[in-house]
């Protein structure tokens, strides 16, 4: 195995429908990297552990019980990852590429709390909200006058 395996404070799991479809959906349309799936029972996948960088990785999982999972999922709760410099912090980039690999994609919108995000929904209808810093340099307490005052940019 390539991939360093830690101890992991927090990390999400999502139950999903279809593991092998939201493996590849994450894969190919949001560039995370397939670390390892578990087989359960007759041997079929189980869990596929991804990581979007180190320290935040994202399990994915079929319903412990078998039964179907209640709609809508995840309803009022976000992922949010910080794209840093992946893929390269291009937001732009990103959102092209999520939506030419079949993600509905909301954004970039550039927020008064000093980021650009996107807004992915998964194949399962997981809302995952990615963001780059606008301004680096700026301080928290010019941050909240911005949040307070968006219009004093």
């Amino acid at each position: 195995m390539t991939e360093e395996i830690y101890p992991m404070p927090s990390f999400p799991a999502l139950m999903v429908k279809d593991l092998d479809a939201s493996s590849k959906f994450y894969q190919k349309a949001l560039g995370f990297k397939h670390i390892f799936t578990m087989p359960g029972p007759g041997e079929e996948p189980a869990l596929v552990h991804l990581r979007w960088m180190k320290y935040a990785d994202l399990l994915l999982t079929k319903p412990r019980d078998g039964k179907e999972i209640a709609e809508p999922k995840g309803l009022g709760v976000s992922l949010n990852f910080n794209l840093f410099e992946h893929p390269n912090g291009d937001m732009d980039a990103f959102a092209k590429h999520a939506r030419e690999n079949g993600a509905n994609v909301i954004g970039p919108i550039e927020q008064p709390w000093n980021v650009r995000e996107v807004t992915v929904s998964d194949p399962d209808g997981y809302k995952l909200i990615f963001t780059v810093p606008i301004n680096i340099d700026l301080g928290f307490d010019e941050v909240m006058e911005r949040v307070k005052n968006p219009e004093s940019k």
